[in-house]
């Protein structure tokens, strides 16, 4: 998996769409505080989806990556 270069740190995030469902991987430059925001009217992640891992760094997307096997990642 290429990892791309980020000038801030990157928030990653791992979520589900249905409780038992895939995981799909977010990376974002966006601060960690507006991607976990539950009032928010455009959110990063739909407010049904199940968010399972939140965090700020490049070395949370490779190990992420293994423990939950996804092979691509959205970049936002």
């Amino acid at each position: 998996m290429k990892i791309p270069k980020f000038n801030n740190p990157p928030t990653v995030v791992v979520y589900q769409k249905t409780k038992n469902g895939k995981e799909y991987m977010l990376v974002t430059e966006t601060h960690v505080d507006v991607v976990n925001n539950a009032n928010a009217r455009k959110p990063l992640i739909d407010h049904k989806y199940e968010i399972i891992e939140l965090g700020v760094g490049e070395s949370f997307i490779e190990m992420w990556a293994k423990k939950y096997k996804i092979k691509n990642f959205e970049k936002k």
